[in-house]
């Protein structure tokens, strides 16, 4: 049996999907990279609720100029099989790590976190989040995208260098009372990343 995702809005309905989805990702992704105190106080239901603040009691977004876009693969046991969201550059991380002047000033517009199912890998949903997730921001009349990335994430950097992202700058970041390096990627034209397809090639579910 084929199936294939489409890209949409994200909504209340979709957290639990994505918490769980984005928490199987961190334990295989993270092992190594983070503490392993701090993963193991992560939980799937911590991790929705978070995300379920990013809407209001009537299902929408509850900040505007914040795309929210998750990739909808009928047919999985979880369905959500990846999500995309960002918003205006932050000042600092939710730690309070501080983000370099320079980078707020040329890269106004961030793209706060995307996650993909980890065994949908190399699929083609990320680069399809990715673009749809550029769309968006054109259609706020932004013109270039930057984001933040672990500097061990050797895999996660060869995927934005793939897509033409460039280092801007580094930072650290705090997780659990530890800090870790991480770098700024960036993208100042976000044409040719509009042209990514937003639907998979067919592919056969394993």
């Amino acid at each position: 049996m084929t199936r294939t995702f489409d890209i949409r809005a994200a909504s209340p309905a979709d957290m639990a999907g994505a918490g769980s989805m984005q928490h199987a990702c961190w334990m295989h992704a993270y092992r190594g990279l983070l503490d392993d105190a701090f993963l193991a106080q992560l939980s799937p239901e911590g991790i929705a609720g978070y995300h379920a603040r990013h809407f209001t009691s009537s299902g929408e977004h509850a900040q505007p100029r914040m795309p929210f876009l998750v990739a909808d693969w009928p047919g999985r046991a979880n369905p959500i099989a990846g999500f995309v969201r960002g918003g205006p550059t932050r000042a600092a991380s939710a730690a309070g790590d501080p983000v370099p002047q320079h980078v707020i000033r040329n890269f106004p517009f961030e793209l706060f976190a995307i996650h993909v199912a980890h065994d949908l890998h190399r699929s083609g949903v990320g680069r399809a989040l990715f673009g749809a997730f550029a769309k968006e921001a054109k259609k706020l009349g932004e013109t270039s995208l930057v984001l933040w990335v672990l500097t061990n994430n050797a895999p996660a950097i060869a995927f934005y260098r793939a897509l033409g992202g460039q280092p801007v700058a580094e930072s650290v970041l705090t997780l659990g009372g530890k800090a870790y390096p991480q770098t700024a990627y960036a993208w100042s034209d976000l044409a040719p990343l509009t042209c990514v397809r937003n639907t998979s090639p067919r592919r056969r579910q394993r």
